[in-house]
């Protein structure tokens, strides 16, 4: 795989990630009944973790948070 194809899939995985991580914010914010909160508290901690190390690692692989699309979230802001 190129280097460009690679930072292709990298921006679509967080672009989905960031999608599904706004939903389990939502899902953990106004659960329904038949969810359990401590399973969507749970679910949307794992996005947060996932997008933080993301974030974190980038610099490292000389990666621009535009690069990998996660320059508009913040998951202490975001996700918490």
């Amino acid at each position: 795989m190129d280097e460009k194809s690679l930072k292709h899939y990298i921006r679509e995985i967080s672009c989905l990630l960031k999608d599904y991580a706004k939903q389990a914010k939502v899902d953990a914010d106004h659960p329904k009944e038949s969810d359990s909160a401590d399973f969507n508290d749970g679910f949307l901690m794992a996005y947060h973790q996932v997008i933080a190390v993301m974030k974190n690692q980038a610099p490292f692989f000389d990666l621009t948070q535009e690069e990998i699309n996660l320059a508009d979230i913040e998951p202490e802001r975001d996700l918490v």
